[in-house]
């Protein structure tokens, strides 16, 4: 993997990103696709898409063209996998092959794609599969802790690789965000992947080292909305207001608790992580609250049942609203919440004062709003 990275990376570091946004080309060979069926689509988030534009696989080919518009991430579905590319004016060649593999016994046909492009398109795969090293480790991770096995040394190797992996991720962004200050592709990996794992003072550098046809750009647009939101919750900043319902049905604003020192805290019925941290976060509760300490909890949940028997199961004796909506809950969108468990704590005046807060270190933060 190594290799082909840093392979990719020499073959871009030659060419320009510079094109004329008129129109987008997708054609492509499929053989033996005949009568089947190609999808462009559009993440529209909450696992919901839009379909653009399709092309019916004839003769062995397919293609598709319209007018560009804004340079961005779409998604090509064939044969219904999904290929995350970036649409620009560069005609995109895509190359299907059906291949045959073994699985539980069964041989099952799929078909691979091999998508070429612009240097948009390659330095986005550079990413992607730079990110695709991360995911395989964090499913060995996975698979490790359903089997119920403990096994020492091997945790300890894949923390390690993991280390590795995750050092090469940032080596490769940091590539690809010099060389590439022209390319909306770069717009698009900082607003991805760099936004949720960096400092913003080092966000903010890297969206001001872009050229300004790419901040004006489309995804340069959005790359700076995503820095002014985090801007608008960070330390030192009012907290946003909402409104949600209780699982009761009344509706509760985050307003309503001025005068309290409070803690916003971002979960789920599903997160482990956050079930293993209630204990934690019950003592911080039972040491201040008849000191004037308040815990807001907003749920990601999109199952009513589920969320309501979680809380009464855990005994969760505090402020519960949520939207139902999953990942598409307004006010995770305004917190910029893209993991959970996400806690924020808030003084009396409602300026936000300490992110990121877990264990020991949300006992000391707290403690200190009441000068402990």
């Amino acid at each position: 993997m190594k290799k082909i990275v840093s392979g990719l990376l020499m073959g871009l570091f030659f060419v320009g990103c510079t094109e004329q946004e008129t129109t987008y080309t997708i054609q492509g060979e499929w053989e033996g696709g005949d009568g089947k069926v190609v999808y462009l689509k559009k993440d529209l988030g909450d696992k919901k898409y839009e379909i653009l534009d399709s092309a019916v696989v004839v003769k062995g080919s397919f293609k598709m063209q319209k007018p560009l518009g804004d340079v961005d991430e779409r998604i090509l579905e064939i044969n219904g996998g999904t290929n995350i590319i970036i649409l620009d004016s560069v005609p995109i060649h895509v190359k299907c092959e059906t291949v045959k593999k073994m699985n539980r016994g069964k041989e099952v046909e799929s078909v691979k794609a091999e998508i070429s492009g612009s240097v948009e398109q390659d330095i986005f795969k550079t990413m992607l599969l730079t990110q695709r090293d991360e995911m395989l480790v964090m499913l060995g991770f996975s698979f490790m802790s359903k089997s119920g096995k403990e096994n020492t040394a091997m945790q300890d190797s894949l923390g390690q690789m993991y280390l590795a992996v995750k050092a090469r991720t940032a080596q490769t962004i940091d590539s690809l965000v010099t060389n590439y200050p022209d390319c909306h592709a770069t717009a698009l990996i900082i607003d991805k992947f760099v936004i949720k794992s960096r400092d913003l003072v080092e966000v903010e550098k890297m969206y001001e080292s872009l050229t300004p046809r790419i901040k004006n750009a489309y995804l340069g647009r959005k790359l700076k909305t995503s820095i002014d939101n985090i801007k608008r919750t960070s330390i030192g900043n009012v907290a946003p207001d909402f409104t949600l319902p209780t699982p009761d049905g009344k509706n509760v604003s985050l307003s309503d608790y001025r005068g309290k020192i409070v803690l916003l805290d971002f979960w789920a019925s599903w997160c482990g992580p956050c079930l293993r941290e209630v204990p934690n976060v019950k003592k911080v509760y039972d040491k201040f609250h008849d000191k004037g300490f308040e815990i807001l909890s907003v749920s990601l949940d999109d199952k009513k049942d589920n969320w309501v028997n979680a809380i009464e199961k855990n005994d969760l004796n505090w402020g519960h609203v949520s939207s139902l909506k999953g990942w598409g809950c307004p006010v995770a969108k305004l917190y910029n919440v893209s993991g959970v468990p996400a806690m924020l704590l808030i003084d009396k005046e409602g300026k936000i004062v300490a992110t990121k807060l877990r264990g020991d270190l949300l006992m000391e933060k707290v403690a200190e709003q009441f000068e402990e």
